[in-house]
């Protein structure tokens, strides 16, 4: 299991990440309202994640990694891609496209020319639905010799909390852009690196 100061750590992360932008304001338009709030609820997801992994909800933590995702893509197309119709209707309650819809026409955009998000969906996406939906690979890990009882090995664990460490980052990042406001993104990319390490390549802003 996760040491005590490992999730410490993640927690203030995501504190420290959450004053990067709190009360800072945004344009008032449909666009930035739509984006925003999907990339504030990425965030939230994030927050989740370090809460209930420190009360060793570990099966509903996994779960939260697909819808994380899916926050931080859609808030990002949304800000770069999306029509003003699409968004009007988006904030109507309408459905988006599918997220491979949704990526197809981000990686259109020069911030993710690269396909990284592409990249990353194809490695992980199976086991994310595994995580949220109680597939079997997620049943795996609730299975001992002697028991049904939570049995994730630390490694997971803290592959699960960087990824959430990842989304979180780049939904922060997508909010500073909405700002206009380069400072704070050095911030936030320096502490990123400092986090992730090599895994900075994900970041497109």
């Amino acid at each position: 299991m996760l040491f005590d100061k490992q999730l410490s750590d993640a927690g203030n992360y995501v504190e420290w990440l959450r004053l990067t932008i709190h009360e800072r304001e945004l344009p008032a338009n449909n666009r930035v309202r739509a984006s925003g709030a999907c990339l504030a609820i990425a965030q939230d997801h994030h927050h989740a994640i370090v809460l209930l992994m420190d009360e060793h909800l570990y099966a509903s933590s996994f779960a939260l990694l697909r819808i994380a995702f899916e926050a931080y893509v859609r808030g990002e197309w949304l800000a770069l891609c999306a029509t003003d119709i699409e968004v009007a209707k988006f904030l109507k309650g309408c459905e988006p496209p599918k997220i491979n819809c949704l990526l197809k026409d981000l990686e259109r955009a020069p911030a993710f020319m690269e396909q990284t998000l592409s990249h990353i969906k194809e490695r992980t996406w199976k086991t994310m639905c595994s995580y949220t939906h109680t597939g079997g690979m997620h049943v795996q890990w609730w299975n001992t010799a002697e028991a049904i009882e939570p049995n994730y090995s630390d490694e997971e664990l803290l592959n699960v909390l960087r990824f959430a460490e990842t989304i979180g980052s780049l939904s922060v990042l997508a909010i500073v852009t909405l700002m206009n406001d380069e400072h704070p993104a050095e911030q936030v990319l320096d502490k990123f690196k400092k986090r992730i390490g090599d895994k900075l390549r994900l970041c497109h802003h």
